[in-house]
């Protein structure tokens, strides 16, 4: 049986990449006779110039369906609004910048199908041969330690935003997001059924990265906030630490005071321990804040159809 395959591609203000994506997409689609759909979601429809590309691709190419968001929404909620529109029997997401090749397409197609057992496969560059720049590189790394750490990633796999997934997985994850959403940590959340293969990473030959320093810190902060309860578990036993430190610098003042008979100068330890608390519960408010700003966004958020204009 043939299957049906959807590909889901973010659009942020990409104009020239466009026509040389889709053209690469179509060459790879015939050389081996795979039926697609390619779903472009265009997460900035105030850019005249990105709106009037990709009108012009929909025109050329009859399996190109053009989403316009209301406003911007980032690329993960971007690429979800897209797999929620999503027909096929897989779906494969990638940039829109031609990091991503369409010749290694088939390689992803070919492994999830080979691994029955698998729900998932990404398509990983190595680190010493990715074309972004170096803190781009650092930031991706300690991203990659987050997803270890708070949500226990198996050993040895790789997340990256060029994958492949069952039409069952993109199912569940479309009905299950969150509001400030990862694709990778929402795979990851839902099964352990993945794996990830080694491809190489191009050179982006127009435009600039759109992912800031901000932006990045933000996708990790929200990794662990919205997946993991571990840093209220640390704040939980920093401040049992703290609560029994306390305690026995109390008991010691008590007992030096009362039984040595010992003065107690009391400034300087004072003025440390109200400064040490009074920063530890200001820094547990600030945690405890961040918590409570994602729960209300949970209550604000959208359905992914209704971020879709058109």
């Amino acid at each position: 049986m043939e299957h049906l395959y959807s590909i889901i591609i973010p659009v942020f203000k990409s104009t020239q990449s466009l026509e040389i994506l889709i053209s690469k997409l179509e060459y790879m689609a015939k050389e081996y006779n795979y039926s697609l759909e390619v779903i472009f979601v265009n997460d900035s429809p105030l850019e005249d110039t990105t709106v009037t590309a990709l009108e012009k691709v929909r025109n050329s190419y009859s399996f190109v369906r053009v989403l316009t968001l209301h406003k911007n929404q980032g690329q993960q909620l971007a690429t979800l609004a897209g797999m929620s529109q999503a027909t096929g029997d897989f779906v494969i997401t990638m940039d829109d910048d031609l990091q991503h090749s369409p010749s290694d397409i088939p390689l992803l197609i070919q492994t999830i199908q080979e691994k029955k057992s698998l729900d998932g496969v990404f398509a990983v560059p190595n680190y010493l041969q990715k074309k972004h720049s170096l803190w781009r590189n650092f930031a991706s790394f300690i991203l990659k330690k987050v997803d270890t750490i708070f949500l226990k990633k198996p050993k040895g796999l790789m997340l990256s935003s060029f994958r492949i997934l069952t039409k069952d997985l993109n199912k569940l994850i479309v009905g299950n997001y969150n509001a400030m959403p990862s694709v990778s940590s929402l795979m990851l959340n839902a099964t352990n059924n993945l794996e990830s293969i080694q491809v190489k990473h191009h050179q982006r030959d127009f435009d600039k990265s759109n992912y800031s320093l901000p932006q990045l810190v933000t996708l990790a902060l929200n990794t662990i906030l919205h997946y993991s309860s571990i840093p209220l578990r640390i704040m939980a036993f920093v401040g049992l630490l703290g609560f029994i430190g306390s305690m026995i610098f109390i008991i010691s003042i008590v007992i030096r005071k009362l039984m040595l008979d010992i003065e107690i100068p009391g400034y300087a330890s004072t003025v440390t321990l109200i400064s040490f608390f009074g920063g530890l519960n200001l820094f547990a408010l600030g945690l405890i804040g961040e918590y409570l700003i994602r729960v209300i966004k949970e209550q604000q958020k959208m359905k992914l159809s209704d971020l879709i204009k058109s």
